[in-house]
């Protein structure tokens, strides 16, 4: 019946009050489509929906956050030590159902990079802690305030992984979640601040209580769409060699895009809305168990399959489309867009126009 239609129960969550998600990093690429994926989320049980709180470093970026209907933290690791941006944060909320780190801090040093990653940590203990702690008011005149154990998504990358081998070759393997992990300099704080996390969720303090917090570390293949991505540097590369390029580059006088990477380099991407769509279902099944199947299937001596929360805590995930593409099958798109006849691979860098960065090649 109507009445009935969309009603569940829900095994974990029992209060009707709006769920709590804080997106840190919330303006970024990555971060703006998650805040806006938990606001439209759906197949929640009746009458839940998340209420989207967004930390944000700039004062000016506060307007732009809150016209997408997501609420404005502005506070800064950068410039305050974690405790008070911990309690700039309480001030809006003390339980936390959902915490997402998609912070990406300058590359360029690897001192501030560990203070950051550090930062982020003790942020989300010291919410946690709140969180889980029932307040004095709690009681008969407390409202129904119930303590919240926080479901904090460490976004990483597949990064972590480093790089395959090209399309078709012998030694072509999957970046599984349980493959090594072998990352480039410049995401290896952050592959380590992920898995510092980790380990901290599933220890106890030196008073023996828990951490508080249960962490799902998410790693996401790069990501697609709209004009924060780093396929921009495709287009900007074609335009370029289109603009630097003549009719007499090649013996039959026709234009071609030439790259200086093999054909059969492997370029897998995923829309970003469809990432930032996985990252709340990692939390509705958490809170919910709502579309949980087997995503642990035991270790094949009877252990029975986790579902829900214990599927997910302690946990990684990758995050990417169906299938790869190749430099091939993106250059040929490029090249139909950008009026060029053909291209042409492996190229010698010194055949790259002296104005175009062959680099993005």
């Amino acid at each position: 019946s109507l009445k009935n239609m969309g009603s569940s129960t829900s095994p974990t969550t029992t209060t009707t009050r709006p769920l709590t998600a804080l997106i840190i990093g919330a303006n970024g690429y990555l971060g703006s489509a998650i805040s806006r994926a938990f606001l439209r989320a759906s197949n929640l049980p009746t009458p839940h929906f998340f209420r989207v709180y967004g930390l944000i470093r700039r004062p000016s970026s506060a307007r732009a956050l809150a016209l997408q209907e997501t609420i404005p933290i502005v506070s800064s690791l950068s410039s305050n030590p974690p405790a008070a941006v911990t309690q700039a944060i309480l001030a809006h909320s003390r339980t936390w159902d959902v915490i997402v780190v998609c912070t990406e801090p300058s590359q360029s040093d690897p001192v501030a990079q560990a203070r950051h990653w550090h930062d982020v940590l003790a942020l989300a203990r010291g919410l946690a802690k709140a969180s889980t702690s029932i307040p004095p008011s709690a009681g008969t005149g407390g409202g129904g305030k119930q303590a919240v154990t926080p479901l904090v998504l460490w976004s990483s990358g597949c990064k972590d992984y480093g790089t395959t081998e090209l399309h078709g070759a012998l030694g072509l393997k999957s970046h599984t979640e349980s493959a090594p992990l072998n990352p480039p300099d410049v995401v290896r704080c952050r592959m380590e601040g992920a898995l510092r996390a980790l380990k901290i969720a599933g220890t106890t303090e030196e008073d023996g209580k828990s951490a508080g917090f249960d962490v799902a570390v998410v790693r996401a293949s790069p990501v697609c769409g709209y004009s924060g991505s780093y396929y921009g540097l495709a287009l900007e590369y074609a335009a370029a060699a289109f603009a630097a390029s003549t009719t007499t580059e090649t013996d039959n006088g026709k234009k071609v895009l030439k790259f200086t990477a093999d054909a059969d380099t492997i370029m897998h991407g995923v829309h970003v809305d469809d990432c930032a769509d996985a990252y709340v279902a990692l939390a509705r099944t958490a809170l919910f168990d709502i579309g949980t199947h087997s995503l642990d299937e035991g270790s094949g001596n009877g252990s029975t399959p986790k579902s829900g929360r214990p599927a997910i805590a302690g946990q990684v995930f990758n995050i990417s489309g169906r299938r790869y593409e190749t430099l091939a099958e993106v250059g040929a798109a490029l090249a139909a867009g950008y009026g060029f006849t053909g291209t042409q691979f492996g190229v010698p860098p010194d055949q790259i126009p002296g104005n175009v960065d062959y680099q993005s090649s």
